[in-house]
C-alpha cells in the first residue's frame, strides 16, 4: 500500500493564519474567507511533502516552521489583506462603520476621544476585551457596553495601558518645564511658594518626575533655597506603598537621561531608588477624588489618565474641584485623550492642545 503524502507547509500556514486572525474583528473570518486566505498563502509558499507514516513528523513540521516562518508570516499578512478587501461573499455588516460608532459611544459616555488614535493599535486592544467577553463584532461589543457599563473600567485598563514610568509622554514635560520656569521666576520675586498636586499619582513616578524637574530648574536659577511643595494623592493604598518605597525597575526609567539617573537615583540589586533629596520633596497622601477633601492653593494640578474611571457627570465635578484647588492662572494637566467638559470649558483656557494643558481663567 502506497504511503500518503502530506504538504506540511499547509499545517504550518494554517497555524500562522489562525493566530493572525484570533484578534481580528475588523474583517470577516468566516470559514469561506479563511479558506480563501489559506489558499492564497499556499499559492505563495513552496509545498513540502512528507509521508504521513513518518515517525518524526512533528519534528519535521517544527523544522519547516522555523525554516520558512518569515516567508509564511509575510504571505499570511498579504493574503489577509487581499481577501479582506475582496471578500468571497456579501458582507452582512459594515465593520468600519461599527468601529467608528463604538468610538463615538465611548466618547459620548466617558469623554475619552480615541477617534484620532492609530486604528490598528486600538483594534488590537479592543479585541482582547471582545474575545474575553465572547462577542464577535464591534456592534455586539457596543451593545455590551450599553447593558454592562461596568465593562468600561476593564476596557480602559486595556486601551490606556497605565504604563507607570518617569516623564511619561516626554512632550508634555517639555511644555511643563517652560511653565515651571516662568512660575518659579515670578514666585521667587514675590517670595511665594510653589505648590503642585499630582492627583492619582499611582506608583509615584509622576510626582517624583515633577520634583526632579523642579530641582533641575532651581539649580539652573541658583535658587535651591526656594520653597516648593509637591503633593501626591491616590485612592490605592498599595500604589502609595510603592511610591513610599520609591524603588523602580529600569523599564520605568527609559525617559530618564543617564545624567539624571546618576544624580537622583541609587542603583540597588537591579532596581533604582529615588534619592532622599527628591523623595523628601514629595508628600504622599491617601485621597479619594470623589470626596469633598481637596488640596488647596495649588499652582499646577497633574491629573492624567484618571478621568477614564469616572462617568461624564463625575468628570465635570472633578474639573470644578480642580478649578477651586488652583490659584488664579494656575494650570491643569490632563491625559492625552481626556476632554474638558461642560462649564469647565468656559473657565479654563487651553494653553497646549497637544499636551492637554489648561490655565484657570
Amino acid at each position: 500500500m502506497a504511503e500518503k503524502l502530506k504538504n506540511i507547509v499547509e499545517d504550518v500556514a494554517a497555524d500562522f493564519l489562525n493566530n493572525s486572525l484570533a484578534l481580528r474583528f475588523d474583517i470577516c473570518t468566516c470559514s469561506v474567507c479563511k479558506n480563501a486566505m489559506l489558499a492564497e498563502v499556499l499559492s505563495r509558499v513552496p509545498a513540502k511533502y512528507v509521508t504521513t507514516e513518518e515517525a518524526s513528523l512533528r519534528a519535521v513540521i517544527e523544522e519547516t516552521r522555523l525554516e520558512h516562518q518569515a516567508q509564511i508570516a509575510r504571505a499570511v499578512i498579504e493574503a489577509i489583506e487581499k481577501v479582506s478587501k475582496n471578500p468571497q461573499h456579501e458582507q452582512k455588516e459594515d465593520r468600519q462603520k461599527a468601529f467608528k460608532l463604538l468610538l463615538n459611544k465611548i466618547f459620548e459616555d466617558r469623554g475619552l476621544d480615541f477617534r484620532h488614535y492609530r486604528e490598528e493599535v486600538l483594534k488590537r486592544r479592543l479585541a482582547l476585551r471582545m474575545r474575553l467577553n465572547k462577542v464577535e463584532s464591534y456592534a455586539d461589543y457596543l451593545r455590551l457596553l450599553i447593558n454592562r457599563p461596568e465593562e468600561y473600567e476593564k476596557l480602559f485598563e486595556i486601551l490606556c495601558i497605565n504604563i507607570s514610568e518617569f516623564f511619561r509622554d516626554p512632550d508634555v514635560w517639555v511644555s511643563l518645564r517652560e511653565i515651571l520656569e516662568n512660575l518659579i521666576r515670578q514666585k521667587t520675586q514675590k517670595k511665594e511658594p510653589l505648590r503642585i498636586w499630582s492627583a492619582g499619582c499611582a506608583n509615584g513616578e509622576e510626582p517624583y518626575s515633577a520634583a526632579i524637574l523642579i530641582k533641575e530648574i532651581l539649580k539652573k536659577m541658583n535658587a535651591l533655597a526656594y520653597s516648593t511643595e509637591t503633593f501626591a494623592t491616590d485612592i490605592d493604598r498599595q500604589s502609595l506603598k510603592i511610591a513610599q518605597d520609591a524603588e523602580y525597575a529600569k523599564e520605568s526609567l527609559k525617559n530618564v537621561s543617564e545624567e539624571l539617573l546618576k544624580i537622583y537615583f541609587t542603583h540597588l540589586n537591579g532596581h533604582y531608588r529615588i534619592n532622599p533629596e527628591i523623595k523628601n520633596m514629595v508628600k504622599l497622601r491617601y485621597l479619594d477624588l470623589t470626596s469633598q477633601e481637596n488640596i488647596n492653593d495649588t499652582d499646577i494640578v497633574l491629573c492624567r489618565n484618571v478621568f477614564i474611571y469616572f462617568t461624564r457627570s463625575l468628570q465635570e465635578q472633578l474639573l470644578m474641584k480642580f478649578y477651586k484647588s488652583l490659584r488664579t492662572n494656575g494650570y491643569l494637566v490632563m491625559g492625552k485623550v481626556e476632554t474638558m467638559w461642560g462649564e469647565a470649558k468656559e473657565i479654563f483656557a487651553e494653553v497646549d492642545q497637544k499636551a492637554r494643558i489648561f490655565r484657570k481663567k
